[in-house]
């Protein structure tokens, strides 16, 4: 039990007042920086993977093409 006193003032509060609002607050706050950090991680992940997919396009471009011509000789 919290008691607050003051000149002409007192009151007394239960401790699950403080607590219960607490843990919700908390517990909220817990949550949004999850969904922060999960979508920040995500558009890491999709930036990494189109980047990923660029080069191996690239690559497939640069890569030395034989022609059909220089296989029958």
């Amino acid at each position: 039990m919290v008691e607050f006193k003051g000149p002409g003032y007192t009151s007394n509060y239960n401790n699950f007042a403080i607590i219960i609002p607490a843990i919700i607050i908390v517990t909220l706050i817990g949550y949004f920086a999850y969904r922060l950090v999960d979508s920040l991680m995500s558009k890491k992940r999709q930036k990494e993977e189109k980047n990923r997919l660029r080069q191996k396009k690239k690559e497939k471009q640069t890569s030395p093409q034989t022609s059909p011509r220089s296989k029958q000789k």
